[in-house]
């Protein structure tokens, strides 16, 4: 099977997917599942034989839907099998995350023994609410003190990796301030060569192959272009690895962004965000307004648009280093052209009026208030062919013109979720990263390391998207035959 499909074969394979599952829908309820064995056989050898052919990521979050809510015992059971070979794709973590919490032993404790097996540590703040503190657990346990409460402490220091109270009480303390473990983003996955060729052979129409390897994300303190705006999370430069994925060359476009709304209002919310608001409207906030063109950056869309539209697309949003890496190149330019600065290769504020000084704080924020109230500015975006800043890769446009969203956490760094639903904890961090600056912002909001950040329902007219195709993460974890350790990579 081909890593990486075109936008129709996404489709073909969705709509391929959807008659399994219609298929499964019929098989099971052929059989009662008072007739023990002849059920059981039905689910063993029928039913996940063809669950095994499921290949969309929407049609397997239909059969995550089912492992959760289904009310025979034994189908969420033999399920959970199903939902782990998509790890770490991340409705399958939430999948097992909640499976957690199942009220029959049969699936709660298979689903434990996942997380320990995949070192997931979102399971922590799930697993922790069971048996209270952990650190205290280890040597005086206190109630609930039967079988769960032991599958849950092995389950909890397999996933911290220590056996010791020492560690335990140093790792955990880690993790409840910062809501991960350490991160390890220069870590090489040793990732199939076989895999990677197939992946790169692939073309894909309107986007560029940025090469797997090392490069250098953030700056040195030296290298901050300008320090008025918090600047501190864009330091200090490290390495870090990535395979290999292709990103769109341009910005996506009002027009690509309307046919999408356009579908959602034909066929509904297929390929939308599992958490998004109830009855979302997707409509850009820019679409009323007729200064923003057919053929220029989308923009006035939020995290859940812009995730949604990748799907729709059979793409992903990018992560904060992918990013980076294909605005900086190999060598780490400060800037995708260079070292310096240079305001004619940009759309931003500065750009809005002939002369604009938009050099101080005073005069920038009184040419913002200008522009937003001036009906005669034509555009505040350009044509994505106008722009003239290209990165080493051939990545155009990717400072200035709008923002964009990436799925990355601004605290963490991690795949960042709006929610996981029914989570026992309050999320650690509510922003996304956001890149590359806008028509509206100030030169020193305007190199690539810059992390601006926003929470996932706010639609500014002044952020847009460009989107990212990657080899499969569920299929790099089954590559590599063991939980991926660089989380950077997804």
């Amino acid at each position: 099977m081909s890593s990486v499909t075109t936008f129709k074969d996404h489709k073909d394979t969705y709509n391929k997917d959807i008659d399994i599952l219609l298929e499964v829908e019929n098989l099971i309820s052929s059989v009662p599942d008072s007739q023990k064995n002849e059920f059981k056989n039905l689910i063993d050898n029928k039913i996940m034989n063809l669950l095994d052919k499921i290949e969309h990521p929407v049609a397997a979050e239909n059969v995550f839907g089912m492992c959760i809510g289904y009310p025979v015992t034994y189908v969420r059971y033999k399920l959970v099998d199903f939902v782990e070979k998509w790890l770490p794709y991340f409705s399958a973590v939430e999948t097992i995350m909640n499976l957690t919490q199942d009220p029959d032993d049969l699936v709660s404790f298979r689903a434990m023994d996942i997380c320990a097996k995949h070192k997931l540590e979102a399971a922590l703040p799930y697993l922790s609410g069971i048996i209270d503190d952990v650190r205290e657990s280890i040597s005086y346990p206190k109630k609930p003190v039967g079988l769960g409460a032991q599958k849950v402490f092995k389950s909890l220091l397999d996933i911290f990796g220590v056996d010791n109270q020492e560690d335990l009480i140093m790792l955990k303390n880690y993790f409840d301030e910062n809501g991960i473990l350490k991160n390890n983003f220069d870590y090489e996955e040793k990732v199939p060569q076989s895999l990677i060729e197939e992946f790169e052979k692939t073309e894909e129409e309107g986007m560029i192959l940025i090469p797997g390897g090392f490069f250098e994300y953030g700056l040195n303190e030296n290298e901050i272009p300008d320090k008025t705006f918090d600047w501190k999370d864009a330091v200090p430069k490290q390495k870090v690895w990535l395979p290999p994925y292709f990103i769109d060359k341009y910005q996506v476009t009002n027009k690509e962004y309307d046919e999408f709304t356009e579908f959602v209002e034909e066929y509904g919310h297929i390929f939308c965000h599992p958490s998004e608001p109830e009855d979302k409207q997707h409509r850009r906030n820019t679409y009323w307004d007729d200064r923003y063109l057919d053929n220029h950056a989308v923009s006035g869309i939020d995290f859940y648009d812009a995730f949604a539209f990748a799907r729709y697309k059979g793409k992903e949003l990018p992560t904060e280093f992918q990013w980076e890496k294909a605005a900086r190149g190999d060598k780490g330019n400060i800037w995708p052209w260079g070292d310096e600065f240079d305001p004619s290769q940009v759309r931003y504020s500065g750009s809005l009026y002939k002369d604009a000084d938009v050099k101080s704080l005073n005069s920038w924020r009184k040419t913002l208030l200008k522009a937003d109230q001036d009906k005669n500015l034509k555009a505040f975006t350009v044509d994505i062919s106008d722009k003239t800043n290209v990165s080493p890769y051939g990545v155009v446009g990717m400072i200035g013109g709008t923002w964009e969203w990436t799925r990355s956490e601004l605290k963490t760094k991690r795949n960042f979720h709006p929610n996981f639903k029914n989570a026992p904890f309050k999320p650690i961090n509510n922003f996304a990263v956001l890149k590359g600056g806008s028509f509206y912002s100030h030169p020193g909001l305007m190199f690539p390391s810059y992390r601006a950040k926003d929470i996932p329902f706010c639609r500014h007219n002044e952020m847009g998207i460009r989107c990212v195709k990657n080899i499969p993460i569920y299929k790099i974890a089954q590559s590599i035959k063991k939980p991926i350790t660089n989380k950077a990579v997804y």
